[in-house]
């Protein structure tokens, strides 16, 4: 069963091992070399479970994905109701609904976090994202060709952007609605990791 919880400084490595998976295949990150977690920890401690969360996903108390939102345009305070979305989910996991299950739930969540326009920015050959965008209803609005060389080959960026309804309430979710996804209240804070 997967659970879900907020992510805590512990969880880092985890976080990180997931991340550089996605290098080689050069359809998720920018990077093109493995990072550390060293060189995550000021990124990470920006995280504001009440505003901004990065949450995890645990198969059997082992984390297999996380996604997380960002402070658009370096967290200027105009743009303080809008969001970058971001999902990385390990390689073992991929094809099994996590992802979606973790958009959905974070695009539940937006309301209570403050977020009216959530932004998804993605190479444009990562077909995976498009078609998940797509299945929420993120509407493309730019388009910039060939702005990245990724492993020698030019890659240009997606821009897709989902309004978010205010008048929605983040309700309950339907745990049967995602198999053996554990769920709780959207609008319900996760709790975080105890030692």
């Amino acid at each position: 069963m997967i659970t879900v919880r907020d992510a805590s400084e512990d969880d880092l490595p985890a976080i990180i091992a997931i991340y550089n998976e996605s290098i080689p295949a050069g359809r998720s990150t920018a990077d093109t070399e493995p990072i550390t977690v060293a060189e995550r920890l000021d990124w990470f401690r920006k995280f504001d479970a009440k505003k901004r969360p990065i949450w995890v996903a645990l198969d059997q108390g082992r984390i297999v994905g996380c996604i997380y939102l960002l402070w658009f345009y370096g967290g200027r305070p105009a743009y303080n109701k809008t969001a970058e979305i971001s999902t990385y989910i390990s390689s073992s996991h991929q094809g099994k609904g996590i992802g979606t299950m973790l958009k959905e739930r974070m695009i539940k969540a937006c309301p209570r976090l403050g977020v009216e326009n959530l932004l998804s920015m993605y190479f444009d050959h990562n077909v995976a994202t498009q078609r998940l965008n797509d299945k929420f209803g993120f509407e493309g609005v730019g388009h910039l060709p060939e702005i990245a060389e990724v492993f020698g080959e030019k890659r240009g960026l997606r821009i897709s952007l989902l309004r978010i309804n205010k008048s929605e309430q983040a309700g309950a979710v339907n745990p049967h609605a995602f198999g053996a996804f554990a769920m709780s209240a959207a609008d319900r804070p996760l709790a975080p990791k105890t030692k």
